[in-house]
């Protein structure tokens, strides 16, 4: 994928000052968008997800093209205690949540939950995937139980994590990888499109994409079929469908 989220390295003060909207009182006062009367601040998830040791890794804003107002922001975060551990028994990947909040609170606040892949010797890590997701209504009974929702992201990133590791333990065969590619390619593009070509999906481009276990084979899949995409939407939409799929279809056969 080609959009970019803004490096904050865990400090709130930055985040804020690259996402202006992550402040409440900047959306009511500076974009002077009206909001739902329990509307959820982003920073509010932030803050009580930070207490929980998930870290903030960037930060970004959606303008409207016509109005230039900004509708929704977005914020990375990752659990350093959260891991996928390669055949080392290093950490390979970690547990990341993305926080994607409208400033009007038409929408719901939506926690996705995923993996960061450590897929450089110097660290650095690429979005993998959203396998798990939380919608939360800006309505009074949300914003007086948001700890509740902070619960169940743990809960759910610890049973993804456990997840991932017995994919890594899990060969697939030549049949399952075609299989997975051709399901993999018809997410994004018609079979009629000149773009479809299930084939490249299984490219190998780094080191760390060689091997045939349901971890590996996913991620370079993953990669080859969202590389290019810089709506932050779609890609959390098909890298789901693709978790899913992969899940579904391979890893309890």
């Amino acid at each position: 994928m080609q959009y970019k989220f803004i490096p904050v390295n865990n400090d709130l003060t930055k985040a804020i000052a690259f996402a202006n909207t992550l402040d409440p009182n900047y959306i009511k006062k500076t974009q002077r968008i009206k909001q739902k009367e329990f509307y959820i601040p982003t920073i509010d998830i932030v803050q009580k997800l930070q207490k929980e040791g998930w870290m903030i890794n960037g930060v970004d804003e959606q303008r409207n093209r016509k109005t230039r107002k900004i509708t929704n922001n977005y914020v990375q975060m990752t659990h350093p205690d959260f891991a996928v551990k390669n055949s080392k028994g290093k950490d390979e990947a970690y547990s990341s949540i993305t926080i994607q909040n409208s400033c009007s609170g038409n929408q719901p606040l939506q926690m996705s939950l995923g993996a960061y892949r450590m897929v450089c010797s110097n660290g650095h890590i690429r979005f993998d995937e959203h396998a798990e997701y939380e919608k939360i209504k800006h309505t009074e009974i949300n914003f007086l139980n948001l700890d509740r929702f902070i619960y169940n992201i743990d809960t759910k990133a610890q049973k993804l994590i456990t997840e991932l590791n017995e994919w890594k333990k899990q060969d697939m065969t030549l049949e399952q990888i075609q299989d997975l590619a051709y399901k993999a390619a018809r997410l994004r593009f018609n079979e009629s499109d000149e773009n479809f070509n299930p084939i490249d999906l299984l490219r190998v481009n780094r080191t760390e994409d060689k091997g045939n276990d349901v971890w590996t084979v996913f991620n370079r899949i993953q990669e080859n079929l969202t590389h290019d995409i810089k709506d932050k939407q779609l890609d959390i939409w098909l890298n789901k469908q693709l978790y899913e799929l992969t899940n579904k279809e391979l890893v309890y056969v």
